[in-house]
């Protein structure tokens, strides 16, 4: 299952969209990238990234821009402390999978798990890596609750597509 929706994610991102979206960047002081996040799914500055999540709160996305491997290794660590500790988020350590692919010409790096909580059921649990240059990291931690994801699906595609770096 979560092949299939990390996939149909992936094919759902060729088509365009005509949905509205705000441009964001990040780091805001000295952007490394910009990406395009529809304005119903509400971007915010949090911390040092940007927050979004769907209307149906369905899928939850959280962007950050990090230098180091270390910092790529802190996030994730942080990130599964988070669902763990504060959302009582069981992930599933046996799910895990990791794949590199291409989307619109960019490479990605993918680590997921299964999840499951009480309050939004079972979802997939992961981490997208796309170097944005200079040596920084585009990392995009996400939440994507099987229960009707494909109603994400495509807006997720679009968003991941548009991810751009600046030069």
């Amino acid at each position: 299952m979560k092949n299939k929706l990390i996939a149909a994610t992936l094919i759902l991102a060729l088509f365009p969209a005509l949905a509205p979206a705000g441009t964001i960047k990040l780091p805001e002081d000295k952007p490394a990238m910009t990406a395009n996040i529809p304005d119903s799914w509400e971007p915010e500055e949090d911390g040092d990234g940007i927050l979004a999540e769907s209307p149906d709160n369905v899928a939850t996305i959280y962007l950050e821009v990090v230098g180091t491997k270390k910092e790529m290794d802190s996030v994730i660590e942080e990130s599964i402390k988070w669902l763990t500790e504060e959302h009582e988020v069981k992930v599933d350590a046996a799910t895990k999978e990791e794949k590199d692919f291409e989307d619109s010409g960019r490479k990605w790096s993918r680590i997921s798990w299964s999840g499951e909580s009480k309050e939004w059921g079972p979802a997939v649990i992961g981490f997208l890596f796309t170097e944005v240059g200079d040596g920084k990291v585009l990392t995009i931690t996400y939440w994507i609750s099987k229960k009707d994801s494909e109603k994400s699906l495509e807006t997720l595609g679009k968003i991941f597509s548009s991810v751009k770096s600046v030069p």
